[in-house]
């Protein structure tokens, strides 16, 4: 059985600091793609270091933070022209207050930015807060997805760890929140597979993620959950995606135009950065016979 390993660095654009991270953990073979925040403040120098070093680059639709691409965004932000965070989007969601034809068009104005940049459309677009698979929204970014050639997208279905800590958050009281909303996650993930077969997009048959940010990110835990994740099913080729985001710190610039937040500028990401490129991972990968690929070389399978 082959094993296929995408391991897609999530964010690139946020920080200057960021986009260096990332290359570099690319040329060292130890992610193989990025996905781009055309929002980010900083989406040209990422544009310009993945062209010059040749990383897959696709996008990262972002609906939650920041500031917008497009105009006619007036359900999506707040009165300072942000967007309206994760919590305040589901809450105008399920309130009704979320009109679609926004949505839409602020998608196409990010796959516009992304081809301004980048000089082509992307070929993998995955979501920001995985906003990209609430109800409503999901239907909306499989048929732009469909009606602009993009041939892949992210489907976190993971098989979650029960009673994990999430030691990232700092706050060891939100533990039961956080459980619920990576299920709500997960579960929105399972429903999403309709949608995005019948628009004809591809998404990995595996992920892991979600239980392997920042500080949660060990070398056990990772090779736990990779090793979960290619559990034989009778298959001949089984395709996984590995979420990440490492990079080095944010200083005081970077975000999507409403300021950085305090996870990227927190020792996470450069903590992600040293497991990853670890030797540990990288015997693992080879005594189980994990390739490492990018998006488009998994089409065929």
């Amino acid at each position: 059985m082959r094993k296929l390993l995408i391991i897609n660095a999530d964010d690139f654009g946020y920080s200057v600091s960021r986009n260096i991270g990332m290359v570099e953990c690319f040329t060292k073979g130890v992610i193989s793609g990025v996905t781009l925040m055309v929002n980010g403040v900083a989406d040209e120098d990422a544009a310009k270091r993945a062209k010059e070093s040749k990383v897959p680059t696709g996008m990262h639709f972002n609906i939650t933070e920041g500031i917008p691409i497009g105009s006619n965004v007036r359900t999506l932000t707040d009165d300072k022209g942000c967007f309206l965070g994760r919590l305040g989007f589901l809450k105008a969601l399920s309130n009704g207050e979320i009109d679609f034809m926004e949505v839409k068009h602020e998608l196409q104005s990010q796959i516009d930015r992304f081809q301004m940049l980048m000089g082509q459309k992307p070929i993998h677009i995955d979501g920001h807060q995985h906003a990209h698979l609430l109800p409503g929204v999901c239907e909306v970014f499989a048929s732009v997805l469909r009606e602009n050639g993009v041939r892949s997208t992210r489907c976190p279905y993971e098989d979650l760890e029960a009673g994990h800590v999430y030691s990232w958050s700092g706050d060891p009281t939100l533990v039961g929140d956080l459980n619920a909303m990576f299920q709500d996650v997960v579960n929105q993930a399972v429903s999403a597979k309709q949608v995005l077969k019948e628009n004809n997009i591809w998404a990995p048959d595996r992920f892991v993620g979600l239980q392997t940010m920042g500080s949660d990110m060990t070398v056990e835990r990772l090779q736990r959950q990779i090793a979960k994740a290619f559990k034989s099913d009778g298959s001949d080729v089984i395709t996984c995606e590995l979420m990440v985001h490492p990079g080095y710190k944010t200083g005081d610039v970077g975000g999507c135009g409403c300021g950085p937040d305090d996870f990227s500028q927190s020792e996470h990401r450069e903590h992600e950065m040293s497991i990853l490129q670890s030797k540990e991972m990288k015997d693992f990968y080879y005594a189980e016979q994990i390739e490492i690929v990018a998006f488009q070389e998994c089409y065929n399978f």
